[in-house]
């Protein structure tokens, strides 16, 4: 039986996916499972996999049914067999030393561990609209401390809950994460499935949160997330991350589709984030709905996106009338804290602007054809550090 397994959901994006799947079976160890569910029309990957599937590690499954991207990652999920599991995207992968996490964990009875963003991916096909291209081919290295410590869930949660849920840094998380996957089954035990809402990674780390005190986590390099240029990151980096519910392709799939009131109406990173932690916290607790910071959620969609003033502030006075708030109150904390973001905004760009460069400063390794090549470039990378997942300051 595997003690890991690698999941990756995916919809019509072949030419990413594939490569994940090589990089993944690249790990040579019984170990290791990968589980991809596949909701594609286009019939791609279903004929380049073909020759993968000679690998009995390998567990595919092709849906022909459009499902939305929960769905499809529900359904993935409940594929896995390892005592642990790792949910990725179809352009992204894991390093080799995740199984010596997950046997650490297994050892040292953690449910989850969750590493920092140490390296990322730029496919060749990624542009962003300050730089262009300038990313492109990139596999970007941060410098990490290899250090391991506990962290509390009930603060994470209640210091996310504070910060509108916007991400899941500070959370224990299944996306780019570790977790028991037996936490994963206690999830949708209590809710009716593992993911809730319109963003699985937000929603898994709340419902992880919610059900095991503490977890792992750890500054070095476990996974590599990739930014393709047709995924939510590519979008995001074009500032075309956003539009009508009624017309985002992302959207559409969802049948039934449940938009709070409180939240904004329009599609956004900070919207789908604010709908997806709602959502889920609605069936895990929905009393801590009461600690969730909307007035932090207009402040930050009002700067992030002002055109949709109108969708922002309908939802404030709907949050006015729910909580029983003065509408001039309300309105004076939301410009108060857009203000106030707005500000930190143009102080952190004053900062970027003097390292003009697309890297910033940041190391990088050029000329990275795909995510495979990336896995390869990072293991060669922490060779020549004589770094390994073994040596890390473990101060659990």
């Amino acid at each position: 039986m595997p003690i890991l397994s690698v999941v990756i959901a995916t919809h019509n994006r072949s030419a990413y996916a594939v490569h994940a799947a090589k990089s993944v079976l690249s790990i040579n160890s019984p170990l290791i499972e990968l589980v991809m569910h596949d909701t594609s029309t286009d019939g791609k990957l279903q004929n380049e996999i073909v020759p993968l599937l000679a690998d009995t590690r390998l567990h595919y499954q092709h849906c022909a049914t459009r499902l939305s991207m929960t769905e499809n990652h529900n359904q993935a999920l409940a594929m896995a067999s390892g005592d642990y599991v790792c949910l990725v995207g179809d352009d992204d992968t894991v390093a080799a030393e995740i199984l010596d996490a997950v046997q650490w964990a297994i050892d040292h009875k953690v449910d989850a561990i969750s590493p920092k963003v140490v390296a990322n991916y730029a496919w060749p096909d990624f542009l962003s609209k300050t730089f262009g291209r300038g990313h492109s081919s990139r596999l970007y290295i941060n410098d990490f401390s290899s250090r391991i410590s506990r962290a509390d869930c009930a603060k994470g949660l209640q210091d996310s809950l504070h910060m509108a849920c916007q991400g899941a840094d500070g959370l224990p998380k299944i996306y780019h994460g570790i977790v028991k996957r037996a936490v994963m089954e206690q999830v949708k035990e209590k809710t009716g499935a593992y993911f809730h809402g319109v963003s699985p990674d937000v929603s898994g780390a709340l419902g992880i949160a919610a059900t095991t005190p503490s977890f792992a986590e750890i500054d070095y390099p476990l996974t590599i997330p990739g930014a393709a240029g047709n995924s939510n990151t590519g979008r995001s980096a074009m500032n075309a991350h956003r539009g009508n519910l009624e017309d985002d392709p992302h959207i559409k799939p969802y049948k039934n589709l449940v938009w709070p009131p409180l939240i904004p109406r329009f599609f956004s990173v900070e919207t789908v984030w604010g709908q997806a932690a709602y959502e889920t916290l609605s069936k895990l607790n929905a009393a801590q709905l009461d600690r969730f910071n909307f007035i932090h959620l207009y402040a930050i969609c009002l700067v992030s996106h002002p055109d949709y003033y109108k969708e922002i502030f309908k939802a404030a006075m709907a949050y006015k009338q729910q909580y029983g708030k003065s509408a001039a109150i309300t309105v004076t904390r939301v410009l108060l804290g857009a203000a106030r973001i707005a500000v930190a905004k143009i102080i952190r760009l004053a900062k970027r602007a003097t390292r003009p460069s697309a890297a910033g400063g940041r190391f990088f390794i050029p000329d990275i054809p795909n995510i495979h090549a990336a896995s390869d470039a990072l293991k060669a990378f922490l060779g020549k550090k004589s770094a390994s997942f073994k040596g890390t300051n473990k101060n659990v």
